[in-house]
């Protein structure tokens, strides 16, 4: 099987990327990367379902959690279940033990970084629960906005500098990671308050929620994989070798997504955003608008490397501009930027391009893909 090049949302490209989420809107159209002064567009939204409030990820690698968490905030508003904000960093404490762990076993040869995909999130809570924002914010109380710039230097240096031990580490390595992360992001919490109630992550998670991760499924779609079959995203921000991912034709990939905004379900979705025409500032992302974007040409974006695994966002709508050319409306986890506060608009070819993986609930697919899925 033909290896995809190594991607990962801490590149270079992903590091100016954090930096531009914290700017004001006129900066980051300034600084990114190549950017040109776009012209001014008309959308008018078609579609439009229910979303909690833009977060902001800051200067952290983290937007495949608050991307996540952000689809499944939209998931309990479908299901009458209320609105909730949902503690990204009790998602990342965890991943960080679990990553720690393999990069430990396999002697440093793994990936070791703040990215991931939307998996990590469902394995997360499927093991550990989930807790509301208020009960684990991953701030000191004097912090305003996240920065895991020292964490993740601190993280890393610990663990090679175990690696490094002859003959080999003592088993007292996992409690000294395990109190770094206590250190910078607090104590994980055992037990929340919950309507008066004391109750666990998980039983908050699956009595009070009913969040069903099992519910979900991830797509992709490259040409050098099987279609119909599952397989694996290669990524290293796929740092756990999952081999689930359902690999679609492009055409089914993207009917996917208009059949699931159109029957009311969200859509998380992994794209490049490293190209200036993906343009926060100006609120929109275009691609050759007018030519039909096919999967070989698709493809030959990613083996020539101009297409890259950035960033994960959360898609919640439909839209068409002012030439009648369909968008997808989609939060970002960068504030409140740009002419949307924080919302993009990204165009049907910009997403056949440049998407590299979609979650959604199974219920969401189409007939005939979920039939070809296995039902």
């Amino acid at each position: 099987m033909k290896i995809h090049p190594p991607f990962r949302r801490t590149s270079a490209a992903a590091s100016l990327l954090l930096t531009l989420a914290v700017l004001a809107p006129t900066a980051l159209a300034a600084q990114q990367p190549a950017a040109q002064e776009k012209p001014a567009k008309t959308f008018t939204d078609v579609k439009v379902l229910p979303a909690t409030s833009v977060k902001n990820q800051a200067s952290t690698g983290t937007c495949w959690d608050f991307a996540t968490l952000s689809f499944l905030e939209s998931e309990l508003l479908r299901m009458g279940k209320g609105e909730y904000d949902l503690s990204e960093m009790y998602i990342v404490d965890h991943v960080y033990r679990e990553k720690a762990d393999l990069y430990y076993r396999w002697h440093g040869n793994q990936t070791f970084g703040p990215g991931g995909l939307s998996h990590d999130v469902l394995t997360a809570i499927a093991k550990w629960g989930i807790v509301p924002n208020k009960d684990f914010t991953g701030l000191w109380p004097y912090e305003t906005r996240h920065n895991h710039g020292e964490l993740q230097n601190v993280l890393k240096a610990d663990l090679d500098a175990v690696l490094r031990t002859r003959p080999g580490p003592s088993p007292k390595w996992s409690k000294g990671f395990d109190a770094l992360l206590d250190a910078y992001l607090g104590p994980l919490p055992e037990r929340i308050q919950v309507n008066g109630t004391s109750m666990t992550p998980v039983e908050f998670s699956q009595d009070v929620l009913g969040l069903d991760p099992s519910a979900y499924v991830e797509i992709m779609s490259f040409t050098d994989q099987p279609y119909w079959t599952q397989g694996a995203l290669e990524t290293t921000d796929n740092w756990v070798h999952d081999q689930n991912t359902w690999n679609l034709p492009l055409d089914d990939a993207m009917g996917v997504i208009r059949h699931a905004v159109e029957s009311g379900y969200t859509v998380a979705i992994g794209a490049d955003v490293s190209e200036p025409e993906f343009d926060q500032g100006a609120g929109y992302a275009s691609w050759h608008e007018g030519e039909t974007i096919t999967p070989e040409a698709r493809e030959a974006g990613w083996d020539r490397w101009t297409t890259t695994d950035d960033h994960t966002m959360h898609l919640v709508g439909i839209a068409h501009d002012e030439n009648g050319v369909t968008y997808y409306r989609v939060k970002n986890s960068w504030g409140d930027v740009g002419p949307y506060h924080g919302y993009i608009y990204m165009s049907e070819n910009y997403i056949r391009a440049k998407f590299d993986l979609l979650m959604v609930n199974r219920d969401a697919l189409p007939a005939d893909v979920r039939e070809k899925m296995g039902g």
